[in-house]
């Protein structure tokens, strides 16, 4: 695409936002030049804000890379209940997309188009006078949009990676003339590159304090928290092809990864000992703040997506707890993207994140509490649109809630990862993790919960399967689980094991012996009872969640859980599992090949290059993985 063209393009989308954030109302003067756009301060702020426009469509960040691309895990989960291939494009849950899918074409089209802008953007400030004249030893207003230009193409490139694999890498702005024969560049040199790429801005980039905005911007903190996340991408695992394109492949960890990880350790560290974020809300308080288009400077939150009231945005629609129109301001949601039932039971009962993150209820069209519970149909309840001012009565997407790519908690985490990795759970590696704990739990439990809890994780295993728990239980509902898996290797074991948990539960609610499993929910129970200063309204009170019970407390109705996902399949006279167990896995492990599949079997968890790709990209290109077909 001509480079003028991008430019246009560029201003056009910025123009289309008139939300409450200044900093994406721009306005460049008519019948401009490249060399005028890139003359004054306030013309490149322009050019920047147009970048962060880009990303605020569907195809991109509002939607697609929010949570549509979110295969199975233990905690995201949507529920598959059959081996037919779904037109619409969501069997990416459960392991089968496909190259024909618009929505595949769609995004990779939108991502590209964010990082051509990107470079646009990049060479004009490059060019300019302004940037040419800025001081190389200390930040300004013009060294930050350059650094923060550069963050944002390096985190596009990131998720594209952890969707796609090696992908197509272009810094350089587009002409027009290029030759559209060009095949992808392998996944770790792009990372590499990233990571030296933003090392270069990163000392004079400013703080999310300090720049206008706060952390809806790219920010110091922001760069250094991605050098640690490339790093610990680049260390890890990731799916490799076969020769043969028609076998899943391989999980290949790269060479020299402890390098990487050292990496890691020193820019997230940085982040932590520069002290610019720090966890300072409680866990409830943070998210009603979300929930209210609240996001302070210096707390958890490093990095969101500026989305727009009225415009943009599914959290608390697509992403929150399911409301029903009716006689209310609220609006409805839909509440599709749904947690694991198993991932409720997961949690400590004194931990003060699961009633905040899991919702098993949702709301009829006179807000009560209905209940909603099953193998994938534990609401999101980070996000509601009851928690703040109604949107409308007939309201649905576009509440504006951001999308927080970055936390501090996700920081602190990956650096006791990295630690224990290279040097086991170092006291620094063990105060991370306490600091997330002491805000999962009362102070009073910090003894147990957070003091005596990490230091019986005393060696290196443990204190990593204590990581994996943490993010679990820290991030969930927040698309990040997946990533994780992933890059540790543990994909493959945890769907294996996932699989067989709804097996076995089923098996052991309706009676059967299975070793190593004692007690499951088979039913929960529950009763409306009078909402708290919200007269007229019920909510739920739910037994069975705190302890397993196994008879039906007086009054309660009875709802049925694990009990109903192992039954008598009428057809074959046999017992068998749910359809939702069958198949919600089934591009891995189903109900077919269960007895053939390992924890090592290699997960197919990339999806293909889109056709259209594959066939303007001139036989350069090729899909692996199982996917030529």
């Amino acid at each position: 695409m001509n480079k003028k063209i991008l430019l246009s393009m560029l201003f056009s989308f910025a123009l289309c936002l008139t939300g409450c954030e200044d900093y994406l109302e721009v306005h460049p003067a008519t019948g401009f030049t490249e060399d005028e756009v890139f003359s004054s301060e306030s013309e490149i702020k322009s050019a920047v804000a147009g970048v962060y426009t880009l990303m605020l469509t569907d195809d991109a960040y509002s939607n697609r890379l929010a949570f549509v691309f979110n295969p199975n895990t233990d905690v995201e989960m949507a529920s598959v209940n059959t081996n037919a291939v779904n037109v619409n494009g969501s069997d990416i849950a459960c392991f089968e997309p496909k190259p024909y899918w618009t929505t595949l074409n769609a995004t990779w089209n939108a991502m590209y188009k964010i990082i051509n802008n990107a470079n646009d953007v990049i060479e004009g400030i490059e060019g300019s006078d302004l940037y040419k004249n800025a001081s190389k030893t200390e930040p300004s207003n013009i060294t930050q949009m350059y650094g923060e230009v550069k963050t944002i193409r390096a985190m596009v490139y990131l998720d594209m990676i952890r969707i796609w694999g090696d992908v197509v890498f272009r810094t350089k702005s587009s002409t027009g003339d290029e030759d559209f024969r060009v095949g992808v560049t392998d996944r770790n040199k792009i990372l590499e590159f990233l990571i030296d790429d933003l090392k270069s801005v990163e000392p004079l980039m400013q703080y999310a304090s300090v720049v206008q905005y706060g952390t809806e911007r790219a920010s110091r903190s922001f760069n250094q928290g991605l050098i640690g996340l490339l790093a610990l991408t680049r260390g890890g695992w990731t799916l490799r092809p076969d020769s043969d394109a028609a076998n899943i492949g391989q999980m290949v960890r790269g060479e020299n990864h402890e390098l990487y990880y050292d990496i890691a350790i020193q820019y997230l560290g940085k982040v932590i000992n520069e002290g610019q974020h720090d966890l300072k809300l409680s866990y409830a308080n943070f998210w009603i703040g979300q929930n209210n288009w609240v996001t302070p400077t210096t707390d958890d939150v490093i990095f969101s997506l500026p989305l727009l009231r009225g415009v943009s945005g599914e959290y608390g629609y697509a992403v929150g707890i399911p409301i029903v129109e009716g006689n209310h301001a609220y609006g409805s949601a839909s509440g599709n993207v749904s947690l694991a039932g198993t991932y409720l039971y997961s949690f400590d009962n004194k931990d003060l994140r699961r009633d905040i993150t899991c919702g098993p209820y949702s709301y009829d069209a006179n807000l009560n509490q209905v209940i909603r519970l099953d193998i994938a149909r534990l609401a999101v309840a980070k996000w509601s649109k009851l928690y703040t001012s109604p949107l409308g009565s007939t309201s649905q997407k576009g509440t504006g809630v951001n999308y927080s790519w970055m936390r501090f908690a996700d920081v602190l985490l990956m650096y006791a990862e990295a630690v224990n990795e290279r040097f086991g759970p170092r006291q620094d590696a063990q105060e991370c993790l306490k600091r997330v704990r002491r805000r999962a739990f009362s102070q009073a439990d910090w003894s147990v919960k957070v003091d005596s809890y990490v230091a019986s994780k005393s060696n290196p295993d443990l204190f990593f399967q204590a990581i994996m728990d943490e993010r679990a239980w820290e991030l969930g509902g927040e698309s990040k689980r997946k990533f994780d898996l992933a890059r540790w290797n543990k994909y493959s074991e945890v769907i294996y094991n996932q699989y067989n948990k709804f097996v076995n539960w089923g098996k052991v609610a309706n009676g059967a012996y299975v070793p190593g499993i004692d007690l499951v929910p088979g039913s929960i129970y529950w009763k409306n009872i009078p909402s708290p200063g919200n007269a007229g309204k019920t909510v739920l009170d739910i037994k069975g969640i705190d302890e397993i019970l196994q008879a039906k407390p007086a009054g309660y109705t009875e709802h049925v859980f694990a009990t109903k996902w192992y039954a008598l399949n009428n057809e074959t006279a046999s017992y068998e599992p749910m359809n939702e167990i069958k198949w919600s896995f089934r591009g891995f492990i189903n109900f077919n090949n269960a007895s053939s599949v390992s924890p090592n079997t290699p997960l197919r968890y990339l999806c293909p290059y889109p056709a259209k790709v594959i066939s303007d990209h001139r036989g350069a290109i090729q899909n692996y993985y199982g996917f030529n077909y």
